[in-house]
C-alpha cells in the first residue's frame, strides 16, 4: 500500500502527522528535548574531561559531519575522542579530484563575429544553456561529495563558508567563475582562513557579484569595500563609514576580465594617500586585507561565526576571546581551532547537544545516509531548495538566516514528504486525486496541499513559481521530463483534472521528476530490525528511533509511535512477536513508520 501526500489528518493514531506539525511551534520555544544518556555507558572513555559515548559521539559526527550510522557508531567507540577527532581531520588533508569546469563559450563567441544575427542567437542560446547545466552537474557533485563521506568535515566547513563568503550564481550567471571560486572554499576550508581572505578580494565570481568591475578611480563602488568589513573580516560596528569609502578607494581597479581570472586595472586604481583603521598610507585591496588581519576584531568575527556555526548558539565573550586568541597565535589556521573546540567539554553541554535545527542540506543529507539509500543527488539538491536552502543561490549577501528560521508548520510537513519519496511511500498523484474527490463530493475541504507547500518559510512564499522555473530552466532535460508526467498525470492539461484529481504543484513535480520515475529504494528496514534481534512492537520501535533519530524521542512521541504500529500491525492480522516474519507487509509497515518518525519534530534537531 503506497501512502499519500503529508496531509493535515484528524486525530487519532492516523492524525500524528497533524500532531507532528503542530509541535513544530512548540519544541523551538520550549524546554530542550532530551537527548540520548550519556555518563552511564560502562568503559565509557574520558578525554579531559569529555565521556566518549554514544550521545557525544552522535553529537560530534552531527556537527562536524552530515551524522553518523548505527555501524559507524560503533566503531568510533572503540577509539578515544582525541583519536576521532585527529582522524576527522588528518581525513582532509588531500582534498579530493575536483571538478573540471569549462568557460562557457570558449571559442564559440569568437566565431559569432562572421555569422548571422539569427545564428548568433542561437549560439548564445547554446551556450547559455550549457553554462546552466555546468553549474546544475557542480551542484550535484557537490551533494555527491557530502553523502560520499569522504572527506565529511571538509565539506561540512565548506558549507560555512560558502554561506560565510556568499555569492550567487543567480546574479553571476557564470558557472566557471562560480566553481572556481567553491573549490577555492573547498580546498582551503580547513587551511587558513587569511589566505582566503587574501584570495577573495581578488576572486572573479565575488568582484562580479559586488559590483567591483565598476569601482574605478574617481567612481568608487562601495559594495565589496563594505561587505569586506562588515560580513568578510570585522563585523559591524568595528569599522567607520570614512573606513569604507577609503577600502573602495583601495580597492579601485580590481576586476575580474573575460578569461575568468583576476585583472588589476592600473588605470582606474586609485593610488593615493588613505586613512583606513586609523592607518595611513597608499593602500591597495591587497595591502587592506592585511590591515583586517591585524585588526582585534576580526580574530573574534570570525571565532564567533564558526563557533556559531557549529554550536547552534553565540559564545560567551570570555570563550569568544579565548578561541579568537588561539585563532591570532596560530595565523588564521583553522585546524587547530577545531581541534581545540572539538576536544572542548563545552561543546559537548546539555544545552548544546541535539538542540541545533537542521538546515534543509543537513537534514537532506543526513537522512538519506541513515537510510543508506541511494536516491539521485538532484532530487537531494531540489529537495533542499524546496526547503529554503538552495546551494549557490543564498537569499542575499549574508547568506541563509538558519537556526529556528528554518521550521514552520508547513515546512515540517514539507520535510516529510521529502522523506516519504525518498522512502518510497508517498505517491503524489494519490494525494491530489483524494482531494479533489473530497471537494466534490461537497466534504469538508482541509487546506490545499499545494497551498501547504507555498505556506513553507516567509522569504519562499512568493518566490516558490520563479525559483521552481530556475530549476528547471537550469536542467535542460527537465522541460520534457516535466511534459511527459503532465500527460500522464494531468491528461486534461494544468488546470483540468482526471476525475477530480487537484493538479500536482509543479514544486512537487519537480521533485518527482528529479527522483525518476525508475527510483526504487535499495532497502531492507525487516533485514536491518532483524539484525538488532528485535522481536517485539516496542523492540523494533527503539530499534528503529536509534538508528533514524540524532536525539531521543519524548515519552509521549515514542508512546503514540508505539500504538501506531500496535494498530498497523493488527489491522494486517499478525500476531505480537511475529511482524518480522510477515515479509512485504513487515517491510511496507516499517517504511511508513520510518516516515512518521522522518516527520517528527525530533528529526529536525541534531
Amino acid at each position: 500500500m503506497t501512502e499519500q501526500l503529508m496531509t493535515e489528518r484528524e486525530p487519532g493514531v492516523r492524525g500524528l502527522w497533524q500532531w507532528a506539525s503542530m509541535a513544530a511551534g512548540v519544541f523551538l520555544v520550549g524546554a530542550a528535548p532530551s537527548v540520548l544518556a550519556g555518563t552511564s555507558d560502562d568503559g565509557a572513555m574520558t578525554t579531559d574531561g569529555v565521556v566518549w559515548n554514544a550521545r557525544n559521539a552522535e553529537h560530534l559526527f552531527n556537527r562536524a559531519a552530515f551524522g553518523i550510522t548505527s555501524e559507524e557508531l560503533e566503531d568510533v567507540l572503540e577509539h578515544s575522542l582525541e583519536e576521532v577527532v585527529d582522524e576527522l581531520l588528518s581525513s582532509s588533508t588531500s582534498p579530493s579530484e575536483p571538478f573540471y569546469a569549462e568557460r562557457a563559450g570558449d571559442g564559440q563567441y569568437r566565431q559569432m563575429r562572421s555569422l548571422p544575427e539569427e545564428e548568433r542567437r542561437r549560439v548564445r542560446v547554446q551556450v547559455r544553456a550549457a553554462d546552466r547545466q555546468q553549474m546544475n552537474d557542480y551542484a550535484s557533485f557537490w551533494v555527491d561529495q557530502m553523502v560520499g563521506y569522504e572527506d565529511p568535515l571538509r565539506d561540512r566547513i565548506t558549507l560555512f563558508w560558502h554561506g560565510f563568503f556568499t555569492t550567487s550564481s543567480r546574479d553571476v550567471r557564470r558557472s566557471y567563475e562560480v566553481i572556481q571560486q567553491h573549490q577555492l572554499l573547498r580546498s582551503n576550508a580547513l587551511g587558513s582562513y587569511a589566505d582566503m581572505l587574501r584570495a577573495i578580494v581578488r576572486d572573479p565570481a565575488m568582484l562580479y557579484y559586488l559590483d567591483n568591475n565598476a569601482n574605478r578611480r574617481g567612481k568608487p563602488n562601495e559594495n565589496l569595500a563594505r561587505e569586506l568589513m562588515e560580513l568578510f573580516s570585522l563585523g559591524e560596528g568595528n569599522y567607520t563609514e570614512r573606513d569604507v569609502k577609503e577600502v573602495a578607494r583601495a580597492l579601485t581597479g580590481y576586476s575580474a576580465n573575460r578569461e575568468g581570472g583576476f585583472e588589476l586595472n592600473r588605470r582606474q586604481h586609485d593610488d593615493g594617500i588613505k586613512r583606513i583603521l586609523g592607518e595611513r598610507g597608499r593602500f591597495d585591496g591587497d595591502e587592506v586585507v592585511e590591515l583586517l588581519l591585524k585588526q582585534e576584531a576580526c580574530a573574534e568575527w570570525v571565532a564567533r561565526r564558526l563557533i556559531g556555526f557549529l554550536e547552534g548558539v553565540e559564545p560567551e565573550l570570555s570563550r569568544l576571546r579565548e578561541y579568537a586568541g588561539l585563532l591570532r597565535n596560530e595565523d588564521y589556521q583553522l585546524r587547530p581551532f577545531l581541534r581545540r573546540l572539538f576536544l572542548d567539554p563545552d561543546f559537548y553541554r546539555d544545552e548544546i547537544v541535539g538542540t541545533r535545527v537542521q538546515s534543509p542540506v543537513d537534514f537532506v543529507v543526513g537522512m538519506v545516509r541513515r537510510l543508506d539509500v541511494h536516491p539521485p543527488a538532484r532530487y537531494l539538491l531540489l529537495a533542499a531548495g524546496n526547503l529554503g536552502e538552495r546551494l549557490f543561490e543564498p537569499p542575499n549577501v549574508k547568506g541563509w538566516e538558519g537556526g529556528e528560521s528554518w521550521i514552520t508548520t508547513s515546512s515540517l510537513l514539507q520535510r516529510g514528504n521529502v522523506a516519504g519519496l525518498v522512502l518510497g511511500v508517498v505517491d503524489l498523484q494519490a494525494a491530489f486525486e483524494e482531494e479533489g474527490i473530497a471537494e466534490r463530493r461537497g466534504q469538508p475541504s482541509r487546506r490545499r496541499a499545494s497551498d501547504r507547500v507555498r505556506d513553507a518559510a516567509p522569504e519562499m512564499d512568493m518566490d516558490i513559481d520563479m525559483d521552481i522555473d530556475m530549476d528547471i530552466d537550469m536542467d535542460i532535460d527537465m522541460d520534457s521530463d516535466l511534459s511527459s508526467m503532465d500527460e500522464a498525470m494531468n491528461p486534461e492539461g494544468e488546470g483540468g483534472s482526471r476525475g477530480g484529481s487537484r493538479p500536482i504543484p509543479r514544486s512537487l513535480r519537480v521533485l518527482r521528476s528529479a527522483v525518476g520515475s525508475g527510483y526504487r529504494p535499495r532497502i531492507n528496514l525487516t533485514w536491518r530490525m532483524q539484525s538488532t534481534g528485535a522481536r517485539d512492537d516496542a523492540e523494533i520501535l527503539d530499534a528503529l528511533l536509534s538508528s533514524l533519530l540524532a536525539i531521543e524521542a519524548p515519552v509521549e512521541t515514542r508512546a503514540m509511535l508505539l500504538e501506531y504500529l500496535r494498530s498497523e500491525r493488527m489491522s494486517s492480522r499478525i500476531r505480537e512477536g511475529e511482524l518480522l516474519a510477515a515479509a512485504a507487509t513487515c517491510e511496507d509497515i516499517l517504511r511508513r513508520l520510518a516516515h512518521l518518525i522522518l516527520s517528527l519534530p525530533e528529526a529536525q534537531l541534531g
